[in-house]
């Protein structure tokens, strides 16, 4: 389960998307650790968008991830994944393993290339910006389900028009380096 993304404050692969949400008033964070509820930049078809991270839930609390396995046939994410996925760009994401009672932090990312975390998202008129995204996630594969048993969907670059078309990529887990953080 993707809890928290970040971005490289100085990465090259990222200037377009900053050159974009420059043009935005919303408060971007457009680099290092990105939380629940931090309002970021989120790829669509149409281009870069500024879009709150977490739907709204049923109870109130803000709904982060949606299992790609369900997502198609769930109330809550059935109309974003028909027709309004999006791709979250990140250098990595953070995942934590229960060791005893403790909880160690690990990072995820690829040596070569940033990610492209797949998501969909919906108007919301709760978030300030006026948009919501949720990531979606499967289960862990690749080495990674030694830490934890759910990853991030990852798009290939090379694949980012199909994804939007409503196909299915997927991304060499192997490629996939990790480290306490």
């Amino acid at each position: 389960m993707c809890g928290r993304f970040y971005i490289e404050p100085d990465a090259p692969s990222f200037a377009e998307m900053l050159t974009e949400m420059s043009r935005f008033d919303a408060p971007v964070k457009a680099h290092g650790e990105i939380f629940p509820t931090d309002i970021a930049a989120v790829r669509t078809e149409r281009g870069f968008s500024p879009m709150k991270w977490g739907f709204s839930g049923f109870d109130g609390k803000p709904v982060i991830n949606a299992r790609s396995e369900t997502a198609r046939e769930k109330p809550m994410f059935r109309d974003s994944m028909a027709r309004r996925r999006c791709l979250i760009p990140a250098s990595g994401y953070f995942e934590w393993q229960k060791s005893g009672s403790r909880k160690v932090k690990y990072r995820f990312y690829t040596p070569d290339a940033p990610l492209l975390l797949a998501g969909c998202w919906r108007e919301d008129a709760g978030a300030t910006c006026g948009a919501s995204f949720v990531i979606l996630t499967r289960d862990a594969v690749g080495g990674a389900e030694t830490i934890h048993d759910r990853m991030p969907v990852m798009v290939p670059w090379g694949d980012a028009d199909a994804w939007f078309a409503g196909g299915v990529a997927e991304f060499d887990a192997a490629r996939l380096v990790w480290e306490t953080a």
